[in-house]
């Protein structure tokens, strides 16, 4: 911000002040010590008036009630800011009041003179009190701001304190609260005060390089919005408000922060609004760093398990192909014959393309599992993806000689999810189910496939009879690195509950009735 613009700001900053603000100041300037000398001129001021006055009671025939004049002797010493000189000026002047009442008139009977002296002496009782109260205030005062701003310029934290009246009479104005509210506001708006913390937040040296500035430029557009948001919760009473917003630095670079707006009881329409921010970029950086971290792991997974049913896949892909090359075969026999069938011909090219669609599609499924993207959730016909997942393992199944029952009813409505990632657990589940039966009996090895719904979610059963958890914690097979298998690494149902998880699903496990392992995941049906 230039220098003219910056003094502008300034300038239209003193009308705004609050009036707490203006009391505590003048309350400080007032309270502020005098230096020693000061004080004793002032008490010697004080103490000459008084001996005045007291000349002037005692000598003057005027009937007035003249002693109350010490009440302007009190008045003085409240300069001083010591209750101590203030109370014991009072006192010196109440004892100068009696004495000159008992001088002037100690053989008169007790009237009028005796009613002046009563009123003097309250009069001068009551503003001695009355001083040293103002006294005691104003020092209170001062201590508290001196506190306010130790606190303020100590929080290790960035902190300051803005006026935002204009944004306060444009809603109550009936303005929306919007962007282009924010932006005319902003304006106008200034930092009234700042720490240092909030200095280098903002990319600058000195917190008095921020401070009578505003932050416009350093708002995003999302900031704004935002903003806009926040004014709105603060006119409805709501105060503190927190918000996480993106800043702009001096030089450009984007900071994540996390706002709490606060209104003091004296803030006077927004002419004080206390701001206070938490750093969160790094924190930020270091979630989308575990976010890819973890999509590298289940991606490698993915590809893992691919490796593991790698005859499965060929399999799929070489019968379309074998088929292809029969039908083409019998084609051209077919055309070299003395009278050409085309209509046999016709019933091989059309084989040929049939049997190319279904090569093509298990080609696209594998590519698919194998592909690295970000997650795309849309809503998932459970049926379809279980019967895809089916067709890559039926080969390994029927390898291991185990029998796969599907019991899932037709009315299992849709869910919201990706696609991918839960033909993946699928696949892992029953791929586990398949090996877990490796010392079963051939005739005894069964898969069971269930699931039903309620109002808000589907329910998946994959059950085997394997040997079971034999006791132990069904958590524990969730835990990193945990397996039963020689050749496991102990992540792939870690990776399948991270990835229910994530779409705000549960997986668990338990035993069942065949002696074996239920595997129950649970996803919000599609809204």
């Amino acid at each position: 911000m230039t220098g003219p613009t910056r003094d502008l700001h300034r300038a239209d900053e003193a009308p705004g002040r609050s009036t707490s603000q203006a009391a505590r100041h003048k309350a400080g300037a007032e309270n502020r010590s005098p230096s020693p000398f000061a004080t004793t001129a002032l008490v010697a001021v004080a103490m000459s008036l008084a001996l005045g006055i007291f000349a002037l009671d005692v000598l003057s025939p005027l009937q007035g009630a003249v002693a109350v004049l010490y009440t302007i002797v009190v008045m003085i010493t409240t300069r001083t800011a010591s209750r101590r000189i203030v109370l014991a000026t009072g006192g010196i002047c109440a004892l100068l009041a009696v004495a000159g009442y008992d001088i002037a008139h100690s053989d008169a009977p007790v009237g009028s003179p005796a009613v002046r002296l009563g009123v003097s002496l309250v009069s001068i009782l009551v503003t001695s009190l009355l001083s040293a109260s103002q006294i005691a205030t104003a020092a209170a005062a001062e201590r508290a701001d001196a506190l306010y701003a130790t606190i303020f310029n100590a929080a290790g934290f960035p902190i300051w304190e803005s006026d935002w009246s204009c944004a306060y009479r444009m809603l109550k104005a009936g303005v929306p609260a919007d962007v282009a509210l924010v932006k005319r506001a902003g304006k106008v708006a200034m930092l009234r005060n700042a720490n240092h913390q909030a200095a280098q937040l903002f990319g600058f040296r000195s917190r008095n390089d921020l401070i009578g500035s505003n932050i416009l430029h350093h708002q995003t557009l999302a900031t704004q919005a935002c903003l806009a948001q926040i004014f709105e919760r603060l006119l409805a009473g709501e105060s503190p408000v927190e918000a996480e917003v993106q800043l702009l630095t001096a030089v450009g670079d984007l900071v994540d922060v996390v706002l709490r707006v606060s209104l003091p009881p004296d803030d006077h329409g927004w002419q004080r609004v206390l701001v206070t921010a938490l750093d969160v970029t790094e924190r930020n950086r270091a979630q989308q760093r575990l976010a890819d971290s973890r999509a590298e792991l289940v991606h490698m997974s993915r590809v893992m398990t691919l490796g593991q049913i790698a005859a499965s896949i060929a399999h799929e892909v070489n019968q379309p192909l074998t088929a292809i090359i029969t039908y083409a075969k019998s084609g051209r026999r077919w055309m070299a014959r003395k009278e050409p069938d085309y209509g046999e011909v016709t019933n091989c090219l059309d084989q040929i393309a049939a049997n190319g669609s279904r090569a093509a599609e298990v080609i696209a499924r594998i590519r698919d599992l194998a592909r690295k993207s970000d997650p795309v959730q849309a809503a998932i016909d459970v049926h379809a993806v279980l019967a895809d997942t089916v067709m890559l393992l039926q080969r390994d199944l029927n390898a291991a000689e185990t029998r796969l029952h599907i019991a899932l009813p037709d009315t299992l409505p849709p869910v919201h999810a990706d696609r991918v990632q839960l033909q993946q657990v699928l696949m892992n589940l029953i791929m586990n189910a398949q090996q877990a039966m490796a010392d079963t009996a051939p005739e005894d090895r069964n898969i069971w496939i269930e699931g039903q719904s309620d109002s808000a979610h589907i329910e998946v059963n994959i059950s085997d009879c394997g040997s079971g958890l034999k006791g132990a914690d069904p958590e524990t097979l969730f835990n990193p690195f945990f397996t039963t298998k020689a050749e496991g690494m102990g992540m792939g149902l870690t990776i399948c509950r991270s990835i229910i998880e994530q779409h705000g699903g549960t997986l668990v496990a338990g035993a069942n009735a065949h002696g074996g392992v239920t595997m129950q995941f649970r996803l919000p049906r599609r809204s």
